[in-house]
């Protein structure tokens, strides 16, 4: 193992140790930081006030990842500063890459009209490649709608492969023949 891993492995263990620590004496009415020896200061930031009905628990100062649990049990969440924004995902942005196999339709999340009337940018929630790959995105128009579907299947060049079953937020552009209009998108695989 490598001395940034070491590091990185030594951080997350000492966190976990402070955090059941601290659980367990929170159970008793201390908090980590008094049980420390540390005392928590009225009004310090990101750590409530003992005398306020929080039964001397902590919170986790702000801007910081929180982790809970482990495996597929574990939550991880994120403790925002006032006035902050949301941290914001970027999406996996995919090309179709025709000649996939087991072909089948798959319903996007989100489709947003670009200002030139003709971009839509399709947002969805898919697999891990190889095993769930965007093969083509077909568009039927009508009067009144434009209905947009898209296919994955899994890479056969792949060969046997097994993959982690996990959502991938994934972004697709597509370009209509002629503007929306007033026309309704539809999702066709829905």
């Amino acid at each position: 193992m490598s001395k940034p891993a070491r590091i990185a492995f030594t951080a997350v263990v000492a966190a976990v140790v402070l955090g059941i620590a601290g659980i367990s004496l929170a159970g008793d009415g201390i908090s980590g930081a008094e049980a420390s020896g540390g005392g928590v200061a009225p009004g310090a930031p990101g750590l409530k006030d003992p005398g306020a009905g929080s039964g001397g628990r902590t919170e986790a100062p702000c801007g910081t990842t929180v982790t809970t649990g482990s495996g597929p049990d574990g939550v991880v969440g994120y403790t925002p500063c006032p006035g902050e924004e949301p941290p914001a995902f970027q999406p996996q942005v995919v090309e179709p890459a025709p000649g996939m196999a087991g072909v089948r339709a798959r319903p996007f999340d989100d489709a947003k009209v670009g200002d030139d009337g003709v971009t839509v940018t399709i947002d969805f929630v898919s697999g891990v490649e190889p095993c769930s790959v965007l093969d083509h995105v077909d568009v039927a128009s009508t009067a009144t709608t434009v209905t947009i579907t898209l296919f994955e299947g899994h890479d056969p060049d792949a060969g046997q492969v097994a993959c982690i079953d996990i959502g991938v937020f994934k972004r697709v552009v597509v370009t209509l023949d002629e503007p929306l209009g007033d026309r309704t998108i539809v999702d066709g695989a829905a």
